[in-house]
């Protein structure tokens, strides 16, 4: 237990993760895409610009390895994030 206390301490808080690794900010831009809006869209809604959001997608896959916005979408809901 102190491992994982630890870790969620000095490896994920510090880099604003969440335990699943996405943070509260990806996890934004991955409901939205599941509801099925478009990019422009979610950047109005959260307030960024599109480019923005494209940055998170991007970092959100490379990170996880997965291979499109389809994948990240399953993913998300596998893993009880959305």
């Amino acid at each position: 237990m102190e491992q994982v206390q630890w870790t969620h301490r000095e490896v994920l808080t510090p880099h604003g993760l969440t335990a699943s690794g996405v943070t509260p900010r990806e996890v934004d831009v991955l409901r939205l895409l599941a509801e099925g809006k478009e990019l422009s869209e979610i950047a109005e809604q959260l307030s960024y610009s599109e480019r923005t959001i494209k940055y998170i997608l991007s970092g959100l896959m490379k990170r996880l390895d997965l291979r499109n916005r389809a994948h990240a979408v399953a993913h998300a809901i596998r893993s009880g994030l959305i």
